[in-house]
């Protein structure tokens, strides 16, 4: 899997008298389908890859570990996940269903040297044993969420 590097965002409210508890950085549809792999968090590096030293120099900001299904092995359609449920269907939702998923990133972005230029996150997935393909990022969004 390819690095994800996404556009920039600005920090200005974040900066402002640095009011906020709590940093997050939130991935969306996450999938978790087939093997397990490490989604590699890092702040202001877009040159990032697996070889990328793990420290606050290089803008690590920390790692998410997503466990993977590794792959289907039940019957034809038993891991298609539904559009939609019946009303009143008690089961519990489809085991494949992308998750969410998030872990907290305060310090890392308490330490930012230069607030007021922005932010850019860059993800790398890591999966073991594989080599690098052009698979698209394993995620459907990332967003960076603080709380007051």
């Amino acid at each position: 899997m390819q690095p994800f590097v996404a556009k920039s965002i600005s920090l200005a409210p974040v900066a402002v008298g640095a009011t906020y508890s709590r940093a997050d950085v939130v991935f969306g549809g996450v999938d978790h389908s087939g093997h397990s792999y490490a989604l590699r968090v890092f702040f202001n590096n877009p040159a990032a890859t697996e070889k990328t030293s793990l420290s606050a120099e290089n803008g690590y900001a920390g790692s998410i570990y997503v466990f993977g299904h590794g792959g289907c092995f039940g019957d034809e359609g038993h891991c298609e996940v539904p559009a939609e449920r019946r009303p009143f269907d008690l089961r519990p939702p489809h085991q494949l269903i992308p998750a969410k998923m998030w872990f907290e990133v305060t310090d890392a972005l308490r330490q930012l040297p230069q607030r007021d230029e922005g932010l850019v996150i860059t993800v790398v997935p890591i999966v073991a044993g594989e080599a690098a393909t052009d698979l698209p990022a394993p995620f459907q969004r990332v967003s960076l969420v603080t709380y007051a």
